[in-house]
């Protein structure tokens, strides 16, 4: 099923690449006809390379920008499963310092829990991810109340306040993480790229509409261009993904 519904999803993605293709080839025949026309009306005037030149080097400072804008969120995303890694790490072993009956209720809740962030890390769908986490939560709602009845001996001393940080780090992490997952290029800057390569493609039909091969070539470039740029942004659809190694890692090391 998942299968399948990725496959939708790239096909609308081809699709839309297509027709963005479509469209900007249309744009530069609109001004390669629009050249042609005042030209045909006597109104003859030299190629004017300066501004083309310097609305090519906008639109590839637009598209740097967008894609900083990108990799810094994959950066994120990254940083934080190392984060939560370290974290739940830091509390399986302070876990260990607890008595032998508190550890034998909190040990397989904790690997359960980064057994079930792990599957979160690596869910196909939207709603693969939210049912993901919504299990997550409730494995922390028991995992904070079975420690909260563990340390109640010992709740004055430091232990009781490492055991807690900890543990409150480990959940605030995961909570970042679905933030960080969440967020996403603003739509309102993707359509003003869009508006913009619209315009540059009329432009360089009107200045440059005979070298019709070069053109669209540049066209491709940009839509490769673009389509990295919201591949990287999509953290569930896309086939660049955070590696999960650092919580497989954790997992590891925790013991089967």
């Amino acid at each position: 099923m998942f299968s399948g519904f990725t496959n939708d999803i790239d096909g609308i993605a081809w699709l839309l690449a297509l027709g963005i293709l479509l469209c900007l080839v249309v744009a530069r025949e609109f001004g390669y006809w629009m050249r042609r026309r005042k030209n045909r009306s006597g109104a003859r005037e030299a190629e004017d390379g300066f501004t083309l030149t310097s609305v090519l080097g906008l639109l590839a400072l637009l598209v740097g920008f967008t894609f900083s804008i990108s990799l810094s969120r994959y950066d994120t995303r990254r940083e934080l499963v190392v984060a939560e890694a370290n974290a739940i790490g830091t509390t399986a072993l302070r876990v260990q310092l607890l008595d032998a009956n508190v550890r034998s209720e909190l040990d397989p809740l904790l690997r359960a829990y980064v057994a079930e962030r792990i599957v979160y890390g690596s869910a196909p769908t939207e709603r693969a991810e939210d049912a993901s986490y919504a299990r997550a939560t409730i494995l922390q709602n028991r995992f904070w109340q079975t420690m909260s009845r563990g340390i109640e001996p010992i709740r004055t001393t430091p232990l009781a306040a490492l055991v807690v940080s900890a543990t409150n780090d480990m959940f605030d992490l995961a909570a970042s993480r679905k933030a960080a997952r969440a967020a996403h290029i603003p739509t309102r800057v993707l359509v003003v790229l869009l508006i913009y390569t619209l315009f540059v493609a009329f432009l360089v039909g009107y200045e440059k509409g005979h070298a019709r091969w070069a053109s669209t070539m540049l066209f491709v470039l940009l839509l490769i261009a673009a389509g990295l740029i919201l591949d990287i942004d999509q953290p569930v659809h896309g086939a660049v993904q955070v590696s999960q190694q650092p919580m497989l890692d954790t997992q590891a090391a925790m013991g089967p």
